[in-house]
């Protein structure tokens, strides 16, 4: 229950603290697995295992995980079924299939081979600090996000979650503590960034196992290159790196932290994501309101 990656979304309105209603929000909502001719579905199940609400509640903060299922059809063994349901047609007929006739006959080869096919199952987890107000999601990807994001307000249409703004530029500010060689007190810097050409798409300079308070990195910003990612650690608990859109990647939890979760007995694998969770979500709270400080605070009208 150690989150990875996090996607971080502002709720408009303040959530009550109430796991029982909002279990009652994601029931409509509830993970079924695909049928015999289905080739994806998705819906929410519940945190800790079988058994357990779709909802769980814990320092303040409500958990949620959504499934995925999809079929595994390679291209390839649709393409060789394909071509051996075309090449008969062809010589019994004596006659060449064309195009909408091959698209069709494509479609009945998925159809049959779709309830033999294996199932792959993904998990996105996410939660609402409801003290914080604001949703964070264990998402290596935009994609990911919003898929998780679609879910929860078909499910949800109440609530009204928005990507938080700051006052000044991520971007600005990250490359401003490279230039001035200076950070908030409470960061550390890594040893990697991604600085980016803000005129030129696509022209990029990525950096690893690097003092960024070197000469090069220097050079790059005196020539107008802004830092788009940047490796840091945080408060001396947390190692990242920090995306200009506010999103954070690579998250690892340092031994102080990992140190307290261990010293706990946990009576059942339920009771161990438990403990993990109120852990991680405590130490996740302070860094939301610390992150949109370090670039300004939050923007008017959030």
């Amino acid at each position: 229950m150690w989150f990875r990656n996090l996607m971080l979304y502002r709720l408009r309105d303040r959530l009550a603290y109430d796991a029982e209603a909002a279990d009652q929000q994601l029931a409509a909502a509830a993970f079924t697995p695909c049928g015999s001719l289905e080739s994806s579905r998705s819906g929410f199940v519940p945190p800790l295992g079988s058994g357990a609400p779709l909802v769980h509640a814990g320092a303040g903060c409500l958990l949620f995980c959504l499934q995925e299922e999809s079929k595994l059809l390679p291209a390839a063994v649709i393409r060789e079924a394909l071509d051996e349901r075309v090449s008969a047609l062809e010589a019994a007929d004596q006659r060449k299939v064309r195009k909408r006739e091959r698209d069709r006959i494509r479609d009945e080869v998925v159809t049959d081979l779709l309830p033999r096919a294996f199932s792959r199952h993904k998990r996105t987890w996410g939660y609402i600090d409801t003290q914080e107000g604001f949703l964070a999601i264990d998402a290596g990807s935009e994609k990911q996000a919003e898929g998780f994001l679609e879910q929860l307000r078909d499910a949800w249409p109440e609530l009204s979650i928005i990507a938080p703004q700051s006052q000044d530029s991520p971007a600005t500010i990250m490359t401003r503590w490279l230039a001035q060689q200076q950070t908030p007190g409470d960061i550390e810097l890594g040893e990697e960034a991604v600085l980016e050409d803000p005129n030129s798409e696509g022209c990029e300079v990525r950096v690893k196992r690097q003092d960024l308070t070197s000469g090069e990195i220097r050079a790059h910003i005196d020539a107008g290159k802004r830092v788009r990612r940047l490796a840091l650690t945080w408060a001396e608990r947390m190692n990242c790196v920090l995306d200009s859109d506010l999103s954070v990647r690579r998250i690892k939890f340092l031994d102080v932290i990992r140190e307290q979760a261990g010293d706990r007995e946990a009576q059942s694998e339920a009771e161990r994501l438990d403990g993990d969770f109120v852990l991680m979500a405590l130490e996740l709270r302070g860094l939301f309101p610390r992150l949109l400080e370090w670039f300004g605070g939050e923007a008017q009208g959030q």
